[in-house]
């Protein structure tokens, strides 16, 4: 069974209920509703992606009453949920007691599920409230994700990329923590492990740097974390807190999700979520939940953030266990066609209209400073359903 990043402990009695009722609804529903989130030409599964949000979400509490909102804010709403929701033969008290409704019949999960599918208003509202995740949280981490190396960008990047990377080579031992591979600019004291030999190795932010940009993007990461990330994703974003020593091709696939770190009481536990077969050989010539060595040079130079691991491998589970992972790798190899000047056909100007929009909506950033605020309404990202073509 795979474990589950460290996140705040339930202590809320009433929330342990919501999550599991909601984790029973989706689960129950999957494969019985179809309706899939449209991206430019590429298509993923609605139901799979909520179910997977509420159930591995860094912290489920917070995802779970931000959809118990969406699904309950204003008096219509309410009314539709308590003509059916009583888990289990007992009264749901975020109905009874927050909203002072009682169910009128005592329902089994599978009948709770089923009214639940038969609702098409429900099923709008979950479709709206999983898109605008879609669209605003899962896509943008997989299509900004990569780290520029330094031959990249402009001047100022590539002193940056420098800088950070000086200071992981420095904190790391000229190895990457992953593959113990050399970088290939070590002094000839510093001899390869091994056949593990040597490679130019990049620095890999752990949270996409893009997310500094972003105030959309860093506020769905708040409310995935259940707390305001936006200090942290602006001011500390290219610190070593933030950064891995990786090997190009580990790189990519940190990028990608396909394997992350849990950071449990300090210890760095590699987790692969990609399939097997996907993953590059620096990282299979682990173990699977070996604890990975970090840090042990320079205890001056921070070591990578256990809350940033943590929600980097929660987000990576999120988009493999719906498989949405796969289509959004598909949707940015459509987009780099598009850069590169390809508009032919009805199918390249869906993919143009979802990357246009997508961008303009990442410019907002450029207008606003605002910071998350779960209690203020408009602090929260614009609904995104719109961006469906």
């Amino acid at each position: 069974m795979t474990s589950r990043p460290s996140r705040r402990k339930l202590v809320n009695p009433e929330e342990r209920t919501l999550i599991e009722a909601l984790q029973a609804i989706l689960r129950l529903s999957k494969g019985t509703i179809n309706v899939p989130l449209s991206y430019g030409g590429w298509k993923t599964d609605m139901i799979s992606l909520a179910w997977a949000l509420i159930e591995h979400a860094y912290n489920p509490v917070s995802l779970s009453n931000d959809l118990w909102k969406y699904l309950t804010d204003d008096n219509g709403k309410i009314a539709v949920l308590s003509e059916f929701l009583s888990p289990r033969g007992a009264s749901f008290h975020r109905i009874a007691i927050v909203k002072g409704v009682t169910p009128k019949h005592r329902l089994t999960w599978g009948d709770v599920a089923k009214r639940f599918q038969e609702s098409k208003f429900l099923i709008t509202l979950l479709e709206n409230w999983t898109r605008e995740i879609f669209n605003d949280m899962c896509i943008p981490m997989m299509a900004k994700g990569r780290t520029p190396t330094p031959s990249e960008g402009g001047e100022t990047a590539r002193r940056n990329q420098w800088k950070l990377k000086r200071k992981l080579l420095s904190r790391d031992g000229w190895f990457s923590p992953v593959g113990r591979v050399m970088d290939s600019s070590a002094p000839d004291t510093i001899t390869p492990i091994g056949d593990n030999g040597s490679d130019s190795l990049e620095a890999a932010h752990i949270i996409p740097f893009s997310s500094s940009r972003n105030l959309i993007l860093r506020n769905m990461l708040s409310k995935f974390a259940g707390e305001d990330l936006h200090a942290l994703l602006t001011d500390k974003i290219n610190d070593p807190s933030n950064a891995l020593l990786l090997t190009a091709t580990a790189h990519k696939a940190f990028d990608a999700f396909k394997f992350g770190f849990e950071n449990q009481d300090g210890r760095y536990l590699l987790r692969f979520v990609a399939p097997f077969r996907q993953l590059p050989g620096e990282v299979v010539r682990h173990a699977e939940n070996e604890e990975i060595v970090v840090a042990t040079n320079d205890p001056k130079i921070a070591k990578p953030s256990s809350l940033l691991c943590n929600i980097h491998l929660a987000v990576g589970r999120v988009l493999w266990a719906s498989g949405a992972a796969e289509v959004i790798a598909k949707i940015i190899e459509d987009e780099e066609e598009i850069k590169a000047g390809n508009f032919e056909d009805e199918y390249w100007s869906q993919v143009s209209a979802s990357y246009l929009q997508r961008q303009l909506r990442s410019l907002q950033d450029l207008d606003h400073n605002g910071r998350w605020d779960p209690g203020v309404e408009e602090n929260l990202p614009i609904c995104s359903h719109q961006i469906h073509t």
